[in-house]
C-alpha cells in the first residue's frame, strides 16, 4: 500500500520546485541543467526532483561536484559518495578538486568566500565547455531567510535585501528557493533517499552558521516562529522595487556613458548625473560602470560609492575602488578604469592607446582607415556645387594649388598624429601645437593619437574632426574647394 503521508511530502516539493522553474523560465525544453551535488540533504532532494520533472518537462540532467580539499578524508568521502549516488542513478557526473584553502589565503579572503567563488567558477567553465544552459544550486527557503538577515547585520541597501535569486543571468538557477529545510529533509526521507552531512555544517564560525545555529533560533522562539515566511516576503518585496529600480537605471545608464561605444572607455557625464533627482539611481549607474570596467561580479561597497559621490558633487577629484578600479573627473566626465590592467602606465585613462598609420589617400575614392574605425574621401568641386556638400571639412583648392586636372594625381596623406606636430592657427602662419589644441578641445589623451592628421606634402593642412589650417580655410575669393568627408 502506497504511504499517502509521504506521496503528498514529495507532490509538495516537486508541485513548488515545478511551479518556480516555470515562473523564472528557469530551463528550455530540450536542454541540460547540472546539480550542483554536495551530497547533502538538499542537493540529493534536488537531484531527485530534477530527474522526477525531466520526465515530463523535457530536459536533460546531470550533477556538478567540486572538493573544497578543506576537510580531508571527509571531502573525499562526499566525492565517492556522490559518485557512487550518480553512477546507481544513471547520471553523468562532472567532478574538479580546488584547494580552496590556499585560494583564500592567496587572495586574502575568507574560507566562504574563496570556496563560493571557486564553485561559480567552476560552474562557468563547465556550462561553457559542455554546452549546458544551467547550473543548479540547492538553495532552500532557509537559505534566502538567512541571506537577508546576515545582509541586515553587515549593512545592505535594497538589492542586498533581495537574498539568494532564483535566477541569475549567468546560468545558475535555484529550484529549491520556495521549500524549506523542513520539507527537504522529509522529501528525503519519504523518497528514501540517503545523504551524507558536512561536519563544517555545525561549525560556528562561519558567519552563516552562526545565524542559522544561533540567531534565528532565539528569533523564533523569542519574537516570530514564522521569522523564515517574515525574511522571504521581505526579499520578495524587495526584488520587486530593485528589479523595477535597475531597470530604469540600466536604461539612463544607456544615455549617461560616453557616445563612442568601442572608445573603451568607461565613463558617465557629470553635469547629466547632477540633474538625476534620486540619489539611489546615480549609486546604481556608478554600480553599473563599475561592473562594466571590471566584470559582473564586482561588488563594491557602500562607503566605496560614496566616495564616487563626492567626486560627482565636486568635493573631491579621484577615488580608489577594491580590485584596483580608480575613478576620476575628466573634462566633464567620471571616468573608470582599472589600474593592474595596464602595466605600462597605461595604467590611466589619460595615457595613450599608441595608434599609429599613415596612409596615402587620392581623390574621389573611399577610404576606410581601420585603426580608427572611419571613412574619409576627397573631392574637388566648384562654387556652384557647394551647396550639396554641407557638412563636409573646406579647404581652398586654390590656395594649395589644385585645379581639375592637377587632383587626379595629387596625394595626399593621412596619418597620426607626430610629438611636435603643428597647423597653423592665424592667417599669417603663427602655429600651434596639436597637444596644446588637443587640450584646449578637451580631447581625451587616450584619443589624441586616433584623430587623423590630413597632410599636402608635409604641411599639416587639418587635423580632421577638429580643425582646418587657417591658411587653407576658404573665403570669398575661392572659386575652387577641396571637400573632405569624413565619418566616424
Amino acid at each position: 500500500m502506497i504511504d499517502e503521508k509521504n506521496t503528498d511530502i514529495i507532490n509538495t516539493v516537486l508541485g513548488k520546485v515545478s511551479a518556480a522553474m516555470d515562473k523564472y523560465s528557469m530551463l528550455p525544453r530540450g536542454a541540460e541543467v547540472s546539480v550542483a551535488l554536495s551530497g547533502g540533504a538538499d542537493s540529493v532532494c534536488l537531484l531527485d526532483a530534477l530527474l522526477r520533472l525531466s520526465k515530463t518537462k523535457k530536459f536533460m540532467v546531470s550533477a556538478a561536484h567540486l572538493n573544497h580539499m578543506i576537510r580531508g578524508e571527509e571531502a573525499e568521502r562526499d566525492m565517492k559518495f556522490c559518485e557512487e549516488l550518480c553512477e546507481s542513478l544513471g547520471v553523468t557526473l562532472y567532478t574538479e578538486k580546488r584547494d580552496v584553502p590556499e585560494l583564500a589565503k592567496k587572495n586574502g579572503l575568507t574560507e566562504e568566500e574563496a570556496g563560493r567563488r571557486a564553485r561559480y567558477d567552476f560552474f562557468a567553465r563547465l556550462m561553457s565547455e559542455r554546452n549546458i544552459k544551467a547550473a543548479a544550486t540547492a538553495h532552500n527557503k532557509n537559505d534566502r531567510a538567512e541571506t537577508v538577515l546576515m545582509r541586515i547585520i553587515r549593512g545592505t541597501g535594497l538589492s542586498g535585501l533581495r537574498g539568494v535569486r532564483y535566477k541569475r543571468d549567468d546560468g545558475v538557477i535555484r529550484p529549491l528557493l520556495d521549500v524549506s529545510r523542513a520539507e527537504i529533509e522529509e522529501y528525503c526521507e519519504a523518497a528514501g533517499l540517503e545523504y551524507i552531512t558536512d561536519s563544517t555544517n555545525s561549525d560556528a564560525r562561519y558567519t552563516r552558521n552562526n545565524i542559522r545555529l544561533n540567531l534565528l533560533p532565539i528569533i523564533e522562539k523569542e519574537f516570530n516562529p514564522s521569522v523564515v515566511n517574515a525574511l522571504c516576503n521581505l526579499a520578495d518585496s524587495a526584488q520587486e522595487d530593485a528589479d523595477f529600480m535597475e531597470g530604469y537605471a540600466e536604461r539612463l545608464y544607456a544615455r549617461l556613458r560616453p557616445p563612442l561605444s568601442n572608445s573603451g572607455i568607461k565613463a558617465l557625464h557629470i553635469e547629466s548625473l547632477r540633474t538625476v533627482a534620486q540619489k539611489s539611481i546615480v549609486s546604481r549607474l556608478i554600480m553599473l560602470c563599475a561592473k562594466d570596467a571590471m566584470g559582473e561580479d564586482y561588488k563594491p561597497e557602500r562607503k566605496h560609492i560614496e566616495a564616487v559621490h563626492k567626486i560627482i558633487d565636486g568635493e573631491s577629484s579621484g577615488a580608489e575602488l577594491p580590485g584596483g578600479l580608480r575613478v576620476s573627473e575628466r573634462y566633464g566626465w567620471l571616468e573608470f578604469w582599472a589600474a593592474d590592467k595596464d602595466k605600462n602606465n597605461a595604467e590611466s585613462l589619460n595615457s595613450c592607446n599608441n595608434i599609429e598609420f599613415c596612409v596615402e589617400v587620392g581623390a574621389d575614392k573611399l577610404y576606410n582607415i581601420e585603426k580608427t574605425g572611419a571613412e574619409i574621401s576627397i573631392t574637388l568641386i566648384g562654387k556652384d556645387a557647394l551647396g550639396r556638400m554641407s557638412g563636409d571639412i573646406l579647404l581652398d583648392a586654390d590656395k594649395l594649388g589644385l585645379d581639375d586636372e592637377s587632383i587626379k594625381t595629387a596625394r595626399f596623406k593621412l596619418r597620426s598624429r607626430i610629438a611636435g606636430d603643428r597647423i597653423a592657427v592665424y592667417k599669417n602662419g603663427k602655429t600651434k601645437k596639436l597637444k596644446s589644441l588637443f587640450i584646449d578641445r578637451k580631447i581625451r589623451r587616450e584619443n589624441r593619437a586616433a584623430v587623423p592628421v590630413l597632410c599636402f606634402g608635409d604641411e599639416i593642412i587639418a587635423v580632421l574632426g577638429v580643425r582646418v589650417s587657417e591658411i587653407y580655410k576658404p573665403d570669398k575669393h575661392t572659386k575652387n574647394y577641396l571637400v573632405v568627408h569624413y565619418e566616424e
